[in-house]
C-alpha cells in the first residue's frame, strides 16, 4: 500500500469523522467545551452549533459520544429529512425505547416517558446534524416539545448542528420563540495556517511519520488551496501521497503539489462560476439617451448661450428627468464591467474580485459623456478574503457580533454562495458609522 512506502503504519488521511482522529484548534477545543457544557449543564433547552462544511462538527460530536459521559443519554439523528414523526421513531430507540405508536401523539408520550423515567440527576439529550435543511415544521414542534417537557421539571436538551445558513434561517419572524430558547451559539470556524500545518503533522504522527514526507513549499501550496477545511486538507494531502506513490518519489514535492490542486479544483473551489456584477441597491439603471433627447439637450444649450438659459434650461432639464425615467433601458446599456471568473489554476494564483460600481442617473451626466463611469459604491467598505475568513468571523471582526451575520451576507448579493469565499475576494461591510475605520484595520 502508498502509506507503506513512507514508512506508516496506515492511511493517515481518512475521510471518515472518527473521534480518534481529532485535531484540537483553538475553536475546536472552544466548541467541545460548550457542547458538554450545553449537554450537561444548560437549562434552556436548545443549543446551536454551526460551521463550514467540512470543519469537523461530526467529528466533534462522535468525540462526544466516545466519551460516553455517565448520566448523559444521548440519541443522534444524522437524516433531518425526515418527518417529525419519523424522527422520533429514530430518537426512541437509541433511548431504550420500543413501541409501535405511528401517531405523532402517542409517539410524543413514548418520548415524555422516556425522559421521566430517567433516574434522578440524568440528562437526556437529542442531537441533530444538518439542522439547516429541518421543516420550520419539524422546529417548531421540537420547541413545543422542549416546553412541554421542560414544564414538567425533566431535563431535555436539543442540539442543532448544521451550516452558518442556520443561522439565517432563525433570524426569520415565524422562529423568534425558537430563537429567543437558544442559550449556547457557538461557530466552528476554519484551521489558521499555522493550525493547518499543524492538523496535517498531526495527521502523519498519528501513523508514525514525519513532516519531512511533505517539503515546505509542498505543504504551504495545500494548506493554502484548502483554506482552513480540514476534509479539504485529507483530500489534498491523501492524493499527494497516492501521487507521489505512484511516481516512486520518496517526498511529496511542489509540482506533485500544482498537480493534485488542479486535478481537484472542483473540491476545492465547488462553485466556480461567472459573478454578478456588484451593483448597489439604490443605483438608478443606466439608460442610453435617445438622439431625439441629445438633439433637445442641444437646442436647450443653444438657447441658453444666447441668453434664455436662465428660464429654458431648469424646465428642460426637470423634463429630461422625466423622460429619463419613463423609457425601458436598452439592451447595451451602460453597466459595470462583469469580473473575471476565479482562476482554476493553483491557489497562490488568486481569483479577482470584481469591483463595485454603479450608473449614475441621466439626469445627473453631462451630454457629453453619455454614459456614466462605474464608482465606489457610498458608504460601503471593501474587505478583501483572507484564508480562513468567513462571513461569521467577518461579521464577529468588523461588525462587532456574530448576530450581524445575516446582515453581512445580505449586502454582498454579489457571492453567489455564502459558504464558499475565496482568497483575494472582496466583500462589502454594510453601511454603519463604526465601519469607516475598518479599512485601516484590515
Amino acid at each position: 500500500m502508498y502509506y507503506q512506502h513512507f514508512g506508516l503504519d496506515g492511511p493517515p488521511f481518512r475521510f471518515s469523522s472518527s473521534a480518534a482522529a481529532l485535531y484540537l484548534s483553538v475553536t475546536h477545543r472552544e466548541c467541545l467545551a460548550a457542547l458538554e457544557w450545553g449537554l450537561l449543564h444548560d437549562q434552556c433547552g436548545f443549543m446551536l452549533l454551526t460551521g463550514e462544511t467540512g470543519t469537523g462538527k461530526t467529528t466533534l460530536l462522535n468525540a462526544v459520544f466516545a466519551r460516553r459521559i455517565p448520566n448523559l443519554h444521548l440519541a443522534c439523528v444524522t437524516n433531518p429529512r425526515l418527518s417529525f414523526e419519523e424522527i422520533l421513531r429514530v430518537v426512541l430507540p437509541q433511548l431504550g425505547v420500543t413501541t409501535n405508536e405511528r401517531g405523532k401523539l402517542e409517539l410524543i408520550q413514548a418520548l415524555e416517558r422516556a425522559v421521566a423515567n430517567q433516574p434522578e440527576g440524568h440528562r437526556t439529550a437529542i442531537v441533530i446534524d444538518e439542522a439547516q435543511v429541518l421543516s420550520d415544521e419539524s422546529l417548531e414542534d421540537f420547541r413545543l416539545l422542549a416546553n412541554r417537557i421542560g414544564s414538567q421539571d425533566r431535563d431535555l436538551q436539543i442540539v442543532l448542528m448544521g451550516h452558518p445558513e442556520m443561522i439565517e434561517r432563525l433570524s426569520a419572524h415565524n422562529l423568534r420563540q425558537l430563537r429567543e430558547r437558544i442559550s449556547t451559539n457557538v461557530s466552528l470556524l476554519p484551521l489558521s495556517r499555522t493550525e493547518s500545518i499543524a492538523y496535517v503533522y498531526y495527521r502523519l504522527e498519528s501513523q508514525n511519520g514525519t513532516p519531512r514526507i511533505f517539503d515546505a513549499d509542498a505543504l504551504r501550496l495545500l494548506v493554502d488551496a484548502a483554506a482552513g477545511i480540514p476534509r479539504r486538507l485529507n483530500v489534498l494531502c491523501h492524493n499527494s501521497l497516492v501521487l507521489a506513490y505512484s511516481k516512486s518519489a520518496g517526498t511529496v514535492t511542489r509540482s506533485i503539489a500544482r498537480e493534485v490542486i488542479e486535478d481537484n479544483a472542483s473540491i476545492i473551489r465547488p462553485c466556480v462560476r461567472q459573478k454578478r456584477p456588484i451593483v448597489p441597491r439604490r443605483a438608478e439603471p443606466a439608460i442610453r439617451p435617445p438622439t431625439t433627447l441629445i438633439r433637445a439637450a442641444g437646442l436647450c444649450a443653444a438657447v441658453a448661450v444666447v441668453g434664455m438659459g436662465a428660464v429654458l434650461l431648469p424646465a428642460a432639464h426637470d423634463w429630461a428627468g422625466r423622460f429619463n425615467h419613463s423609457i425601458p433601458p436598452v439592451a447595451d446599456a451602460a453597466s459595470p464591467a462583469p469580473p473575471q471568473a476565479p482562476s482554476e489554476h493553483v491557489a497562490e494564483d488568486k481569483p479577482v474580485a470584481a469591483s463595485p460600481g454603479y450608473a449614475t442617473s441621466i439626469a445627473n451626466t453631462s451630454a457629453a459623456t453619455m454614459q456614466s463611469q462605474p464608482e465606489t459604491a457610498p458608504h460601503q467598505t471593501p474587505i478583501h478574503i483572507q484564508a480562513g475568513d468567513t462571513f461569521h468571523d467577518l461579521a464577529a471582526k468588523y461588525l462587532g457580533s456574530k448576530d450581524r451575520t445575516p446582515d453581512l451576507i445580505k449586502a454582498n448579493p454579489q457571492i453567489p454562495d455564502p459558504n464558499v469565499l475565496y482568497i483575494g475576494e472582496t466583500v462589502y461591510l454594510p453601511s454603519t458609522r463604526s465601519n469607516d475605520q475598518a479599512r485601516a484595520v484590515r
